[in-house]
């Protein structure tokens, strides 16, 4: 049972007014896959005299010059590159994801001289989630594997926290080494849901993600983990 024990699916999530993004609640995001090297997209004009139609080649990011400036003659208008940067290439997936802060410091001062001298990125709206990952299912191999998911429930792992199945998300697996970042509300980057975990869940989820980040493990927590590891059994 694990953390089920303490917190039945009944009591596990609560309804939230989706206009909110307040911690807690559900969205659904896009999410790039990692990949241990990155990938690049080497890209270059189809012909000398044109912008928008290029070619590319897929390879991975490991040569020597990469990211190192160069000498771009002929630079593509529509992806605007730097010298020293390159394009990157992801699989990416729309997943729920869990918002873990939507409050960052903006200072409305700050933001006019930035936006004047074209620096509007240096302080921007962010939200910070926790993706979600479904579970494997008979007829789905795709997704955590089910071996897994009893450690996950009892709290054993200190970067994942157990969701049980909801209506509108399946059994999953939330990882705190996904974290993703979201810039602005635009509907294409972040959709908000209508529910979110409950009080008590966020609690337990918020010290498990400190945890997870700074290895300190406050009393209560340490607690708890202790009385859900007592249910995990090989």
């Amino acid at each position: 049972m694990g953390i089920l024990q303490f917190f039945p699916v009944d009591k596990f999530y609560v309804s939230i007014d989706p206009r909110e993004f307040r911690p807690g609640q559900f969205c659904r995001i896009v999410v790039p896959h990692i990949d241990p090297i990155p990938r690049i997209l080497d890209v270059e004009r189809s012909e000398p005299e044109e912008h928008r139609y290029v070619k590319f080649l897929l390879r991975n990011a490991n040569q020597t010059d990469d990211f190192i400036k160069k000498d771009r003659t002929l630079p593509i208008k529509n992806l605007n590159l730097e010298s020293n940067e390159e394009l990157l290439a992801r699989r990416a997936k729309k997943r729920p994801a869990i918002i873990i802060s939507s409050d960052v410091d903006i200072f409305p001062h700050i933001e006019k001289i930035l936006r004047q001298r074209g620096k509007k990125h240096c302080q921007e709206d962010c939200i910070f989630l926790i993706p979600c990952y479904h579970t494997e299912a008979e007829f789905d191999p795709r997704g955590f594997a089910l071996e897994m998911i009893p450690r996950v429930r009892c709290l054993i792992y200190r970067q994942f926290f157990y969701l049980p199945e909801h209506p509108k998300i399946k059994e999953s697996v939330a990882r705190f080494d996904r974290i993703q970042v979201v810039v602005g509300r635009d509907l294409s980057s972040i959709k908000p849901l209508d529910f979110g975990l409950s009080e008590d869940v966020l609690g337990v989820f918020k010290a498990l993600f400190i945890y997870c980040l700074t290895g300190v493990e406050d009393k209560d927590l340490k607690s708890f983990r202790d009385l859900a590891r007592e249910c995990y059994s090989e």
